[in-house]
């Protein structure tokens, strides 16, 4: 348990050079190997803290989202690619850190609030796993947490194809993806009664219904 406790125990400080540095390397992959068509960047907030929130269909769904965004998006992302040495280095350095998603994970939460105290977008996957059907699972209820403490907006998203690109558990395979941002709204119902389970359910089925629509105007 210790070894777990230390795992997550260090300063999340994103590297503005390393992110260039990726999103050189990512945009050579999105004009070639995967084809990247994105609408609604306008969508994403300049400047000030909020919290990205999409479907996950992929492994590369973090990449994909924060290269469209053209502005740094912090994943919270599950720790187990942490684990691989250069992986994790690289990642943390884009913005990156860890969650476990097993079981409560204070250390994760105390990064996502400083993520949003800084005014930098979060970005979240609240089905907490991908989508083998291309259907949105059922919510987590972290981000909407996180949102009710903060009031940060919402900026909710919806990635088109890249499980083609990626699939679970397969080798990587040319395929045209997508992204769409939708307009960042607040919910003020969560904010005023962030312990009612009700209001926490209305809010994610508000959430998902406009990850679905921008999903649906893609597709």
């Amino acid at each position: 348990m210790a070894a777990q406790g230390s795992f997550h125990q260090y300063e999340w400080k994103p590297s503005p050079f390393w992110y260039r540095v990726g999103r050189v390397l990512f945009g050579m992959l999105f004009h070639t190997l995967w084809p990247l068509k994105v609408w609604g960047v306008e969508q994403v907030p300049k400047q000030g803290s909020a919290i990205v929130i999409s479907n996950h269909l992929s492994m590369i769904d973090p990449f994909v989202v924060g290269y469209a965004a053209n502005r740094r998006v912090n994943f919270m992302a599950k720790e187990e690619p942490f684990r691989t040495p250069l992986v994790g280095w690289f990642i943390r350095k884009l913005g990156a850190f860890p969650v476990d998603r097993a079981r409560r994970d204070p250390a994760s939460l105390r990064t996502a609030l400083t993520v949003l105290k800084s005014d930098e977008l979060l970005g979240m996957f609240p089905e907490g796993t991908r989508s083998t059907s291309g259907a949105m699972l059922e919510f987590r209820t972290g981000a909407l947490r996180l949102a009710s403490k903060t009031h940060a907006p919402i900026v909710p998203v919806a990635v088109i194809n890249t499980e083609r690109a990626l699939p679970p558990k397969k080798f990587i395979r040319p395929a045209r993806i997508g992204v769409r941002f939708g307009p960042a709204f607040e919910l003020p119902e969560l904010y005023d009664n962030p312990k009612d389970p009700e209001v926490m359910e209305r809010a994610a089925e508000i959430v998902r219904a406009a990850i679905q629509a921008l999903h649906d105007e893609v597709g």
